[in-house]
């Protein structure tokens, strides 16, 4: 799998934001593993709720996290600037990173990356660029999505090229058009769809 020059830089930044600016607790208690990859393969990971105040954001993007009319929590994601603007750093946008757990779970799987969101009530989003980020994937793998008006699903599939990743970033980047900048995030759902035709990452 071949490397765009800037995913050289895209990967070893958004490994150290999503170690040191998330401030997401890995270490997972004896009896929270008890089952957890097993579950993980039959019902997926869901990212939604409190996990959503973990989201990190790379350069350009912002999320703040909202209840709405029902109280529910989701995180309103804008952004600044177009993704792939060439003064930016290139990133993940606004992501979850997958624990180290349900890396284990997923490892050797393709998948089906399901986002739940819809343009936000203010500054509504006309389009949103998705992604899902693993070693050997990088910046070329973003898949933009018109958005309809209410919350809907968007999916996208993703071939494992990898049988060891040692990360997993859920991203969204919003359109960055003036007063139609933001959408409202409630869930990512991440399943397991078939074994991956997939080799050994390189050292």
């Amino acid at each position: 799998m071949l490397l765009r020059s800037n995913d050289y830089i895209f990967y070893p930044l958004m490994a150290a934001l999503a170690a040191c600016a998330i401030g997401i607790p890995l270490v997972i208690t004896g009896a929270d593993r008890i089952g957890v990859t097993t579950d993980i393969r039959e019902n997926g990971i869901t990212i939604s709720g409190d996990r959503l105040q973990h989201l990190a954001a790379g350069e350009g993007v912002s999320t703040q996290l909202l209840r709405d009319q029902d109280n529910r929590l989701f995180a309103r994601i804008s952004a600044d600037i177009e993704r792939g603007n060439p003064n930016l750093t290139a990133s993940a946008g606004v992501f979850d990173a997958l624990r180290p757990y349900e890396l284990d779970a997923i490892a050797g799987f393709d998948l089906r990356v399901i986002y739940v969101l819809r343009p936000s009530g203010e500054a509504p989003a006309e389009t949103v660029d998705l992604g899902f980020f693993e070693d050997g994937l990088g910046q070329s793998y973003w898949t933009p999505h018109a958005l309809e008006d209410g919350t809907g699903e968007y999916a996208l599939t993703v071939d494992a090229p990898y049988c060891n990743p040692t990360f997993g970033w859920a991203g969204v980047w919003p359109a960055a058009e003036a007063g139609a900048n933001s959408v409202d995030l409630y869930e990512i759902r991440i399943e397991i769809i078939a074994n991956a035709d997939c080799t050994d990452r390189p050292d």
